[in-house]
């Protein structure tokens, strides 16, 4: 008997194996992403393709991807660091670039007299006569520090202090203070400047006056002591008020309560502290201090690029702004700060001398002022404002300056005299 399909001919054996043949054949030769089971593929569409063409058979399976995605924590992640990235550089450019390169642009245009109204710079076109004051006067050379010394290296007391003390306002005992804090000692060297405004408003004017002569100080002329000088001189030059202190409080008909407590003080001054106050430069030349350049001492300020003598009086003791369009000083805050726009401008004159000079800090000006007590403690490369409130119970600054250029701050607290 023959093997087992040993007989069959090739036509059955075809008929036989064809239908599994055909079977493998078929599976092997269909495409692979049929095979695949993925997350995304949907069950409940089992006619779908990949490829098919047809957009409604792709839409819910798209849809379902998009779900996918954004549900994902890591796209999450990504759009919270996107999100945070976008906020903080929209709040650095708001809060901080913008407004920094519009008052860079501010102040260049404010410093080109080209530009002005008036066609130059306020102050080289006129500027009032006052008689009546000193308008400029320099500090003895022999007080001004020098170069530092070995001494001042190694950490030892300068050989020369420069003791310059803001806004005062007849607090004599804050005053006393701040000296003693500072070890003030005109024996060993030390000179005392004020920035103006050593009375008024405050308990002690006189005695604040009195301390500054026997110490034998150097100030400038404050807007309060221009005012109060001219009280006296208005009280003097009349014979309707007696130069006493009887005058009464309560003839409001002529003097609001402000004038009247002025007129007070003016009375009560001697002609000693009278004659002081009135030999108050307006501007004080303190001369030329190691890394400082020239330093001169104001009450209120200056307009940049103008001469010292050709500075306005009446505006070196009030000004605070100075207006970009016109180039006119005033003693409100609208318009551009005088203090930045003298920085810059200093800022400026460095730059265009370091390619040509040994020492362009020597050739710049540095002001140290007072006056603004709302601005406060106010320290800029070319400018140091001193005024930080004290009558109004602030605090009372001193700026030492020593040999080499050396600066430090040093303050006391003081008592609330004078409310807001």
């Amino acid at each position: 008997m023959a093997a087992h399909g040993s007989d069959l001919d090739y036509d059955e054996a075809d008929s036989y194996y064809a239908p599994n043949a055909r079977s493998r054949f078929s599976r092997v030769s269909r495409p692979l992403i049929d095979s695949a089971r993925n997350g995304w593929q949907s069950n409940s569409n089992p006619t779908y393709h990949p490829l098919s063409s047809s957009p409604d058979d792709r839409d819910p399976d798209c849809l379902q991807i998009a779900c996918s995605v954004v549900s994902a924590p890591r796209f999450r992640r990504y759009v919270l660091l996107y999100l945070t990235l976008f906020t903080l550089c929209w709040t650095g450019w708001t809060f901080m670039m913008s407004p920094a390169l519009e008052e860079r642009e501010t102040l260049q245009q404010s410093l080109d007299p080209t530009k002005a109204d008036v066609g130059g710079w306020f102050g080289t076109n006129s500027r009032p006569r006052f008689d009546e004051l000193t308008h400029i006067a320099s500090l003895d050379p022999a007080l001004v520090p020098g170069p530092e010394t070995q001494g001042s290296k190694s950490g030892s007391r300068s050989q020369k202090r420069l003791i310059v003390v803001g806004d005062v306002h007849g607090c004599k005992e804050e005053l006393v203070k701040l000296l003693d804090k500072v070890s003030f000692s005109r024996e060993d060297g030390d000179h005392l400047i004020f920035t103006g405004d050593l009375i008024n408003k405050g308990p002690d004017s006189g005695g604040v006056v009195d301390l500054a002569r026997e110490l034998n100080a150097s100030s400038v002329r404050g807007n309060h002591e221009d005012r109060i000088l001219l009280h006296r001189g208005n009280i003097e030059a009349s014979k309707d008020f007696p130069a006493t202190e009887s005058e009464s409080k309560d003839n409001d008909e002529f003097f609001s309560s402000k004038v009247l407590d002025e007129r007070a003080l003016a009375c009560s001054l001697s002609n000693e502290q009278v004659e002081w106050l009135n030999s108050c430069p307006v501007i004080l030349k303190v001369g030329q201090i190691p890394n400082m350049g020239q330093v001169v001492v104001v009450h209120g300020g200056l307009v940049p690029g103008v001469d010292l003598e050709k500075q306005d009086p009446s505006a070196v003791m009030n000004m605070r702004s100075i207006d970009k369009k016109t180039h006119v000083p005033s003693s409100d805050t609208e318009g551009v700060k005088w203090d930045k726009m003298f920085d810059k401008h200093q800022s400026t004159v460095y730059s265009s001398l370091k390619a040509t000079s040994k020492d362009p800090r020597s050739q710049t000006t540095t002001v140290i002022y007072g006056h603004y007590a709302k601005q406060g403690l106010n320290i800029r490369e070319y400018t140091k404002g001193l005024d930080s409130g004290c009558v109004k119970g602030g605090k009372l600054t001193a700026l030492i300056i020593e040999d080499g250029g050396k600066q430090s701050i040093v303050q006391v607290r003081c008592h609330k005299y004078l409310k807001d």
